[in-house]
């Protein structure tokens, strides 16, 4: 493949059940598969995009649609300030940077919920009222907004989905990138992207039905 033709990648999004009940206190796995169809290993940069999906899901990189009332899910969304991203080895910024090898399908995953394992997912009225009580008592409190099930409704089902983003990319692989800690030259910017978009098809929407 010739350097001045951008690969192409494939990507399949999956949950990993059809159907979720507030009963049950893990919530669904939400996963991508990604396949390049380059000829040599590419990396792409993640960071706040669907193909970093813990990240993603407070960056408006997935959509929810209530196909019960046929209309749009209001999500979390997260803007904090922070240093630029760093390429040194060992920094917890390395985890943003994705290799796919050719024709090697890779897949990412995360908890399609707010916060971590500790967080159990609340209904939207739930969530409600844990807010309203956080407020008096001054604690922290949720989003009003839904973060993967947690903030949906009972009864509803719902179609969850991909919202595509341009992807910075380079050829090569993460260690070719990755420098030793305690350099000049440790900040991400100063790798050049490839100017060519990085083409990525239709990826499939899937249904998710949540019970009481």
């Amino acid at each position: 493949m010739s350097t001045f033709q951008p690969p192409k990648l494939s990507v399949e999004l999956s949950l990993s059940t059809t159907t979720y009940s507030y009963s049950v206190p893990d919530p669904p796995t939400l996963s991508l598969t990604i396949t390049s169809n380059a000829d040599r290993p590419i990396t792409l940069l993640t960071f706040q995009t669907a193909f970093h999906p813990r990240s993603g899901m407070t960056h408006d990189c997935f959509r929810i649609w209530d196909l019960t009332t046929d209309s749009a899910v209001k999500t979390t969304a997260i803007r904090v300030q922070r240093m630029p991203l760093s390429r040194a080895r060992g920094s917890g910024d390395e985890e943003y940077l994705l290799t796919l090898q050719p024709s090697m399908p890779t897949t990412v995953f995360t908890r399609f919920a707010r916060g971590n394992e500790n967080m159990r997912p609340l209904c939207k009225a739930q969530a409600e009222k844990h807010r309203e009580e956080a407020i008096r008592n001054k604690t922290a409190r949720r989003s009003l907004f839904a973060c993967g099930v947690d903030g949906l409704e009972p009864g509803h089902r719902y179609e969850v989905s991909v919202s595509k983003t341009p992807l910075w990319w380079v050829w090569g692989t993460k260690e070719e990138i990755l420098v030793d800690p305690g350099g000049t030259d440790w900040g991400l910017y100063n790798v050049s992207p490839e100017e060519l978009v990085l083409e990525y098809g239709e990826i499939r929407g899937v249904e998710l039905l949540v019970e009481g």
